[in-house]
């Protein structure tokens, strides 16, 4: 009986730890869109997500819902670091030089436990 606690016991903390290591997503812009199969990232509620951003110019973009907005250059890679708390269909746009050249990327869905 021993064997299967402690096994059972080994697989939930195997299993925690798992859940704890952030969910880590590469995506890739090329003029200023995204690959037809990137346009839509699924994550669950309570994931700690990093949207690790790749482009071929330098763009604003800005992650609604969350209100996450950072510059991206070709030079370096840049992350974005959240935990998902809200669920829902969050638009990801390119903010333009001028109020009102908002483009959708495509969307963030973060789904319920």
């Amino acid at each position: 009986m021993k064997p299967v606690v402690f096994l059972l016991v080994a697989l939930v903390l195997g299993s925690v730890s798992l859940a704890d290591e952030p969910r880590v997503i590469d995506l890739a812009l090329r003029g200023g869109q995204l690959p037809k199969d990137q346009r839509v990232i699924r994550v669950r509620q309570g994931d700690e997500v990093v949207l690790r951003w790749a482009t071929d110019k330098t763009l604003t973009i800005h992650l609604h819902g969350y209100d996450i907005e950072e510059t991206l250059t070709p030079e370096a890679p840049t992350e974005m670091h959240f935990t998902a708390r809200a669920t829902g269909r969050f638009p990801i746009e390119i903010h333009g030089p001028r109020h009102g050249q908002e483009v959708v990327l495509g969307y963030l869905e973060v789904h319920p436990r």
